[in-house]
């Protein structure tokens, strides 16, 4: 099609409603055929006027260049479709290098009649696919995006970064025209005529008409070709002086007849050739377009018509055309255009709606007609292919992919598939974890032989499965764990391969074993002393009974020891104390009165002492019991620190209570009243001059509350904590030799806060002070409390 004729036609027509040019007005005609009749000199002009001959050349070069550029355009759209899958499988393998079948398998599902070769760098075929694929295929042509004549076919090759390259293998279409006489050739664009539209002569002597229609693709060109006709001038120039009037003016009648007629059967076969175009484009499902940029009009197929859903047979303004894609791809268009329009190739993808409520993918590409103007390209052509079922198909087999991978993942025994070439196709983190492969060995594409040498390295040795069943077999691995291994053909000669982890089961086994080695073993040895355990039985009675004696005198032990130690005891307390207080007169000298309170404080010390042990004692034989009691937690700290509050002064520390006044627990009121003194003793007594002592009540969650006290002593590290609570535990130090302490009271008052179902811990760092706290349950056990107003004992610190 010729720009010139491109601007002629009228918007809204198709190429196909173009007719060949009108006849020639027979008034014309007739005025000519007078002239000649008028004056037979008129011969010499008839002589000169070639002019049917040449309109008849003109319309069958016409039809030529039609037929060569039906022909081009059937091969650009084979080339577009091959580059569209050299395109894709250079995409895959520089995704997935060792993916190379499964990428040729795509491009050819992108151009069915291309075949395609994937070789090394040396020549060697690594995968192919299609019609010709030995060797030679792949090294036929070099490797350059070109395309080059190659048996019937053109072919590209096209190098990779790896050093492979791709060979792409298009054959050729039946390059066959409806001109009689005519044929098609296709060679190399430098050898396609200059001059097309004249005639020219062949090396064998022939006289013929061509015209070309260039491949740009491929960088070749389509030539069409039939022999020339001989013109009329040489016959006249013999003939003129014989012929009259009558016969020259019959002459021209017949000539414009046959003029008439030429013209007449060239256009039909112009519109022939047009709608075997179309057809052969519509049915490789494509749709074609021409886009006039300077005019801002397409001119579309009627199959590209029927795509947008628009009128065939008419031309679109660029925005109509906008306006039917998607709006959010609607600039994506506007790019490509004006990229077009720079470098005079347009490649776009764009969905359009359609009336139904779905949306169509199109992909559309084309390249300019002209050569670029000051202004850029004007003019593109191209073709359109509706990908929407590629992309549905493409999206569904992706999610199938992706519930398959999720539901091999989600099994807990390990999983492999190999295709039938040995590649590994799907496999799980199971599977990756059960030999401890390697980062980046086990990928899509691996080797089976390969892996299989690595996992070797993790096998200590292999056995047959007990079961006997085939294929099956227990893998024992060097870290000791044990592999129940499973390996199954598909049905394409593929490899699939569970493993299921029996460590446990083998383990167990082996257990059972030993327990029923063991089992007899022991039979045996129970048998041997059956006799031994009937004298033991024996000497069990009698220890018994002396068990049963001990623990009776204990008891009375404990009893008299109750009395006979607190009797004399309490006597020598107070009668020291009525001494030290002179309450019957003074003493005389001065030292008598002092000693008589070394004497009470020692006759306290000692009762304390004795208290604790015999405390202890009943809590180690079970009989001490708790008194439960409603107590206000804030009335006994406060209890507690008026008590000690004597002896802090002294100290110089300051002693401080944090504890909400509604706060209530159940308790045995004596013994959380010990807890205290104990605790806060501790605390004053470790504690330097100038140092604090703070206790702090606070609830710890529903159901218990916390009591901690807290000091700025010299603080117990942290080798020490766990033997302090034990009886008779002292930390040794040279603080603790200035005080007193028999190392009981932490020891009481811990197992005073286990019966109270409590729990005590101690929280120390030398030199930074102590924190004692303890946990204990709001209420008491179901049917502990005591009567309401039972009376409460007071008690006395006892030092640790």
């Amino acid at each position: 099609m010729q720009g010139t004729e491109r601007r002629s036609y009228q918007p809204g027509r198709r190429a196909s409603d173009r007719t060949a040019r009108g006849h020639m007005p027979w008034v014309r005609v007739l005025m000519l055929a007078i002239a000649l009749v008028i004056t037979a000199y008129a011969l010499l002009v008839i002589r000169d006027d070639g002019r049917p001959d040449r309109e008849a050349q003109a319309i069958k070069v016409e039809a030529l260049a039609l037929e060569a550029r039906l022909a081009a355009s059937q091969i650009t759209a084979r080339l577009a479709l091959t580059d569209r899958a050299l395109a894709l499988v250079a995409r895959e393998l520089a995704e997935r290098p060792a993916q190379a079948v499964e990428a040729l398998d795509r491009a050819r599902v992108v151009a069915p009649e291309a075949a395609f070769v994937i070789a090394d760098k040396d020549g060697r075929v690594l995968a192919a696919t299609g019609g010709k694929t030995g060797p030679e295929a792949a090294t036929a042509g070099r490797a350059s995006s070109a395309y080059a004549l190659h048996d019937g076919a053109l072919t590209a090759r096209r190098p990779l970064a790896d050093g492979r390259t791709i060979t792409a293998r298009t054959p050729l279409p039946d390059l066959k025209t409806a001109l009689p006489g005519a044929g098609l050739s296709i060679v190399p664009a430098g050898q396609a005529p200059a001059d097309a539209g004249r005639p020219v002569k062949g090396a064998d002597g022939q006289v013929r008409l061509t015209a070309s229609a260039p491949v740009d693709a491929a960088g070749h060109a389509v030539v069409a070709a039939m022999p020339a006709t001989g013109g009329l001038a040489a016959w006249l120039d013999d003939a003129w002086m014989l012929a009259g009037p009558l016969l020259l003016v019959l002459l021209l009648l017949a000539v414009l007849a046959v003029q008439n007629w030429r013209q007449t059967r060239a256009g039909r076969h112009w519109a022939d050739t047009e709608r075997r175009f179309r057809v052969a484009v519509e049915a490789a499902r494509c749709g074609v377009w021409e886009w006039d940029l300077a005019r801002g009009e397409v001119v579309l197929s009627d199959y590209m018509a029927a795509m947008l859903e628009v009128e065939p047979g008419q031309a679109l303004t660029t925005q109509t055309l906008i306006e039917k894609v998607h709006p959010r791809y609607r600039e994506t268009l506007i790019d490509a255009l004006d990229r077009a329009a720079a470098d005079g190739v347009f490649d776009v993808t764009f969905p359009v709606p359609l009336k139904s409520g779905g949306i169509r993918w199109i992909d559309a590409r084309g390249q300019s007609r002209q050569a670029r103007r000051d202004a850029g390209f004007t003019s593109l052509l191209g073709v359109a292919l509706d990908i929407t079922e590629a992309r549905r198909s493409k999206a569904q087999a992706q999610a199938a992919e992706n519930r398959l991978r999720d539901g091999i993942e989600s099994v807990s025994d390990a999983f492999v598939l190999f295709d039938r070439q040995g590649r590994l196709i799907l496999w799980n983190q199971a599977f990756q974890d059960a030999f401890a492969f390697p980062a980046g060995v086990v990928r899509k594409g691996a080797q089976k032989e390969a892996l299989n040498l690595i996992a070797a390295e993790a096998i200590k040795a292999e056995h047959p499965s007990a079961s006997g069943r085939a294929g099956v077999r227990e893998v024992e691995l060097k870290d000791g764990r044990w592999l129940q291994m499973a390996e199954r053909f598909t049905g394409d000669g593929g490899t699939v391969v569970i493993a299921a982890d029996i460590t446990v089961i083998r383990r167990q086994e082996a257990e059972r074993r030993r327990a029923a080695d063991e089992l007899r073993a022991m039979v045996v040895e129970l048998e041997d002393r059956e006799v031994k355990l009937q004298l033991l039985a024996r000497k069990y009675e009698v220890a018994m009974t002396r068990a049963e004696a001990a623990n009776q005198a204990k008891s009375e032990f404990l009893a008299n020891m109750s009395h006979e130690l607190r009797t004399p005891l309490n006597a020598i307390n107070g009668f020291s104390e009525i001494m030290a207080g002179e309450m019957f007169g003074a003493l005389g000298d001065r030292r008598y009165k002092g000693y008589a309170a070394d004497i009470h404080q020692s006759g306290q010390h000692l009762l304390s002492l004795i208290n604790d042990i015999l405390d202890m004692a009943k809590i180690e034989a079970g009989k001490l019991t708790l008194h439960y009691e409603t107590v206000s937690l804030n009335g006994l700290c406060n209890d507690a620190i008026r008590l000690m509050r004597g002896k802090a002064m002294e100290s110089g520390l300051t002693l401080g209570l944090v504890a909400p006044e509604a706060l209530q627990i159940e308790a045995d009121h004596r013994g959380l009243k010990q807890v205290m003194l104990n605790l806060i003793s501790n605390a004053v007594k470790f504690t330097p001059e100038g140092g604090a002592v703070t206790v702090t009540v606070s609830p710890h969650d529903a159901d218990h509350v916390r009591v901690s006290v807290t000091d700025t002593g010299i603080g117990i590290a942290a080798a020490d904590l766990d033997r302090l609570a034990q009886p008779f535990e002292q930390v040794e130090g040279q603080h603790s030799k200035t005080t007193q302490g028999t190392g009981l009271g932490l020891a009481l008052t811990k197992s005073l806060i286990e019966l109270h179902r409590g729990r005590m811990t101690i929280e120390s760092e030398p030199g930074h002070g102590t924190t004692v706290w303890f946990d204990l349950p709001i209420r008491a056990p179901e049917g502990a409390m005591a009567p309401v107003g039972a009376p409460v004992q007071r008690v006395q610190p006892q030092a640790a």
